[in-house]
């Protein structure tokens, strides 16, 4: 299939009729695959991926269950405001035409759907340019889900909501319920269940008046609390939209703070109370520093000197003290002659002979030298402390330059945090409203989980209800084991649960295949040896790393698990078998530049034979645009005008023109 033209009359955004051509260009031999739009929030991206899948699965394209009611308000929304201001009658249409072939045969087809206030939807087809007028509305749509079912395109046409919800999937219920529509074993289920309601009426037909009025009883019962159950289950699914529709914008809003030096904002007034307190302490250390300077520290800056003056003052103070030892020794020698000739008459001259002698070369030898200063023993005492004190000093300048260095430096620090922080009246706005959003989630978070409960406990009903039922069928059925028809259907049973396991398994190991290949072509080279195994009871796919470790996916960067998603993607619409365009909308807005630049080159160029992108200028940028440029068919920029607040289609993409024919 291949699209060739998409035609929008009144629809969203696009006022009037706007027409799209889809059809893929060559250059020479080489395929080019992309149609790029390219548009800023808000322009009309989005509408053209909604009228696709509006165009081709109609009202499956909301989900599985919805009303008529719900789908033709729908449409009505859809109606361009501006022509439903000039014509309250107004009508809207979305045609798609595109290239298929069945049964042998390569034609075109148109489909188109046309709609207006208080009126049925119209559904015609168009094959060769001929109106197919043997199918009636319903036998179209029909057709159209033979070539795209619902589930299969949700798979090809998705946007970066869907990537997200699938991201974010821990629970694998997501891949749980596209496996089962690709494999067809939501149809072996409910082929599976219809035979159990005609083995419960086989049942029937022999009870008890007494015993069909419990079992009708507990069907009534159990019927209401399952329309219960299914309303509590979408209204929970509507608030986990939501929910993560208000997440995202909290994300979104978060990033817009921290590109506005929101990080520096938040700890801007800690960062200036520590500045004060650093402040005191850098004039603390300044005094303290100064102190020292003052005191004993110089002398400390000439140890040499002040080495060699202590030596010559001790030197000096030796002198001093011969000389007072040998004045105070000549003073005694006339006494200790005296005593000497009083004990000793014979021997005293021999004895004072000697003592004059010993002791007259100490005192001529002091007599001879002289101190080179003359100080007193006290200052030389304070001398001695205040060279001391100076060593001391010395090291205790060096622990207070040091602490006054440290201080200074987290001040320069501080100082270019608070620069870079915006004031608080800047970021005011934001904060409130990133308040008032988080408080919009934690009030939804609560419903959500209300409602979850409120499902839970109905579903718990509804299951004591199926084994009271089971019970009594089971006592019906006894009766009428030996019945060939009752036999046949358990057999056939017991078939379908055989077959619908084996399948399982079977698809499910090629899904691992197809897993493994798509995820190593987008991942990073550091993930290359990653393997999948797929659970085929619960679907949950785990990453297993080279020595058979499972990865935690919670563990993953928003990055990782969005290339984690598209190959999921990839390779369940590799497993499909079936060979549609793509069509993605806004894919990149969470992917750092490494990861955009796998999907640049990696997937969109492959990921089929006509690939739609939608993106904005900030997600295929100049550069992610010149990498995959030789694969761009055309380009058209989405323009929207203020004034008419509608939206109109240019050839070209942002900055570039391309060329307006095809080779």
């Amino acid at each position: 299939m291949i699209f060739k033209t998409l035609t929008l009359n009144n629809f969203r955004v696009f006022n009037g009729e706007t027409n799209i051509d889809l059809t893929p260009r060559k250059e020479g031999v080489f395929e080019r695959p992309i149609i790029l739009f390219g548009g800023l929030n808000g322009a009309g991206k989005t509408s053209i991926l909604t009228a696709i899948r509006l165009a081709l699965l109609g009202k499956r394209a909301l989900g599985a269950v919805i009303t008529k009611k719900d789908y033709l308000a729908y449409l009505n929304e859809q109606t361009n405001n501006t022509a439903l201001k000039s014509d309250e009658s107004a009508q809207a249409r979305v045609s798609l035409s595109f290239t298929h072939t069945h049964q042998g045969e390569h034609k075109l087809y148109e489909v188109t759907r046309q709609w207006q206030a208080e009126h049925d939807e119209t559904l015609t087809l168009t094959i060769n340019g001929v109106l197919d007028t043997s199918l009636n509305s319903e036998q179209v749509q029909a057709f159209l889900h033979e070539l795209v079912p619902p589930g299969i395109g949700d798979l090809f046409f998705f946007d970066g909501e869907k990537i997200a919800e699938l991201a974010e999937d821990d629970t694998g219920s997501y891949l749980k319920e596209a496996v089962q529509k690709l494999l067809g074993i939501d149809i072996i289920n409910r082929l599976d269940s219809d035979l159990g309601i005609y083995l419960k009426g086989l049942g029937a037909e022999a009870a008890d008046k007494e015993t069909i009025k419990k079992i009708n009883t507990a069907e009534a019962e159990k019927k209401a609390i399952s329309v219960q159950v299914n309303e509590a289950q979408q209204n929970a699914d509507h608030i986990g939209i939501k929910l993560t529709e208000l997440k995202t914008k909290i994300a979104s809003k978060e990033q817009s703070i921290q590109a506005r030096g929101g990080a520096w904002a938040k700890t801007k007034d800690q960062e200036e109370a520590k500045v004060s307190e650093l402040i005191e302490l850098e004039k603390e250390l300044t005094a303290k520093i100064r102190q020292e300077l003052s005191g004993s520290l110089p002398m400390a800056l000439a140890p040499t000197a002040m080495q060699s003056l202590i030596e010559q003052l001790t030197k000096d103070q030796k002198i001093k003290q011969a000389k007072a030892f040998g004045n105070e020794l000549t003073q005694a020698l006339p006494d200790l002659e005296a005593k000497l000739a009083t004990q000793f008459s014979t021997q005293s001259n021999d004895i004072m002979a000697t003592v004059n002698s010993y002791f007259g070369q100490l005192v001529a030898q002091s007599s001879m030298e002289s101190p080179e200063l003359d100080i007193s023993d006290s200052e030389f005492a304070l001398i001695q402390a205040q060279v001391t004190d100076a060593q001391k000093s010395q090291t205790l300048l060096k622990e207070l330059t040091q602490a006054l260095e440290a201080v200074q430096n987290k001040l320069s620090t501080l100082s270019i945090n608070i620069e870079r922080a915006p004031d608080a009246e800047e970021l005011k706005d934001l904060y409130e409203s990133l308040r008032a959003l988080e408080k919009q989630r934690d009030a939804i978070s609560k419903e959500y989980i209300s409602e979850l409960l409120k499902a839970k406990e109905l579903k718990t009903k509804e299951l004591e209800l199926a084994k009271r039922l089971e019970k009594f069928y089971a006592k019906l059925k006894n009766k009428h084991s030996s019945d060939k028809a009752v036999e046949r259907v358990e057999q056939s049973q017991n078939v379908l649960h055989e077959f619908k396991e084996a399948l399982t398994s079977q698809r499910v190991s090629q899904l691992e295949e197809l897993f493994v290949k798509a995820y190593r072509k987008l991942a990073r080279k550091e993930d290359l040896k990653l393997s999948a195994k797929i659970d085929p009871n619960s679907f949950d796919v785990n990453l297993v790393d080279a020595e058979g470790s499972v990865i935690n996916r919670k563990s993953m960067s928003a990055g990782e698990k969005q290339i984690f998603a598209f190959a999921i993607l990839e390779a369940l619409g590799k497993l499909s078998g079936k060979v549609l365009p793509v069509v993605v909308d806004t894919p990149l807005g969470r992917l750092d530049s490494k990861h955009r630049d796998k999907l640049i080159k990696h997937y969109f160029p492959e990921a089929s034979e006509q690939v739609i992108l939608l993106s904005t200028d900030t997600e295929v940028d100049e550069s992610f645009y010149q990498a995959i440029e030789h694969k761009v068919s055309h380009a058209f920029e989405i323009e929207f005008n203020q004034q008419t607040s509608s939206s109109t289609l240019r050839e070209g993409y942002f900055w570039a023109e391309l060329a307006q024919e095809a080779v």
